[in-house]
């Protein structure tokens, strides 16, 4: 909470939104990092599968 002590009790709906931005961000790279760990999986699998 200490990066929203900047704003008073009038700036709640700018401390809402800079929290907002910041939740979409860390959805955002936790989506790629997922994203990065599902697609080796996927590329080998493809590729065993390949072989005979």
């Amino acid at each position: 909470m200490g990066e929203y002590l900047e704003y008073g009790s009038d700036q709640e709906d700018q401390a809402l939104a800079r929290f907002t931005q910041r939740v979409e961000n860390l959805r955002n790279e936790q989506r790629r990092r997922q994203q990065q760990l599902d697609q080796p999986a996927e590329q080998t699998a493809s590729t065993g599968q390949q072989q005979p």
